[in-house]
């Protein structure tokens, strides 16, 4: 299971990498769950990270506009970035996200670059009318590297509170199923890694626990070093039950 942490600017990458992080995610929260940054913005990251990590850059809480989504998601890949992030907001049905994201695709296929696709639904779908993340894996299969879910509502209640671990296995196992990673992200605490490794998560993403002062603050080395803590002790944790396992 790898680390991503969101960044916002040059500064909060270079924090991310000294502390661990295995994956830098480009983002601007004050627009949204996944909230984009501008091109500039993004190129500065990429180049500051060099080749070092995968970087990822989010294009927004779309809504089901796919050639206005398409001309997003070419700027974001021309910018270097190794994974594109969409989050489905607008997309009601798997028909829609299909859609969506074959025009999404045939975009970042323009650019002859290296740029994957990750599609991201909403564990409170429920609650802004969007895509069941149950439905993204099959809709998005063709298309995409991996799926993501996350929480579009930013109040505090995160993914283990909007979804049942049994849902959120579900989603994972569909991904698994076609080929592609799990990521999970929505306001997750450190404590919560081993719970997302047990459930097979290949990536958790994280900001809020990894700021002072909120998603909208500050990143803070420290939280970073201690979530790769966190981390690699959830791995440990992990492979010492598999071993009992086999052991009894």
């Amino acid at each position: 299971m790898r680390l991503m942490i969101s960044v916002r600017d040059e500064r909060e990458a270079a924090t991310a990498l000294a502390g661990g992080a295995d994956i830098i995610d480009i983002k601007n929260p004050d627009e949204g769950s996944l909230g984009a940054q501008p091109p500039h913005v993004i190129t500065a990251i990429v180049n500051a990270v060099s080749s070092s990590i995968d970087v990822s850059a989010s294009i927004g809480d779309v809504p089901n506009l796919p050639g206005t989504v398409a001309l997003a998601g070419l700027g974001a890949a021309v910018c270097g970035v190794r994974f594109v992030k969409v989050g489905l907001l607008g997309a009601r049905t798997p028909e829609e996200a299909a859609g969506l994201l074959s025009a999404l695709r045939r975009a970042l296929e323009a650019t002859n670059g290296r740029a994957g696709l990750v599609a991201c639904a909403y564990a409170d779908a429920d609650l802004v009318g969007s895509l069941d993340p149950l439905l993204l894996p099959e809709a998005a299969a063709p298309f995409v590297e991996g799926c993501l879910i996350d929480t579009a509502i930013k109040d505090g209640r995160g993914l283990f509170q909007s979804l049942p671990d049994a849902a959120i296995a579900r989603f994972i196992q569909r991904c698994h199923d076609r080929g592609h990673f799990a990521a999970l992200a929505g306001s997750l605490q450190p404590e919560e890694f081993t719970r997302a490794r047990a459930l097979g998560a290949d990536i958790v993403g994280v900001r809020t626990a990894a700021c002072v002062g909120g998603r909208r603050g500050l990143l803070s080395l420290e939280k970073v070093q201690s979530l790769k803590e966190r981390l690699v002790e959830s791995l440990l944790h992990s492979h010492t039950g598999s071993h009992r396992l086999a052991a009894g």
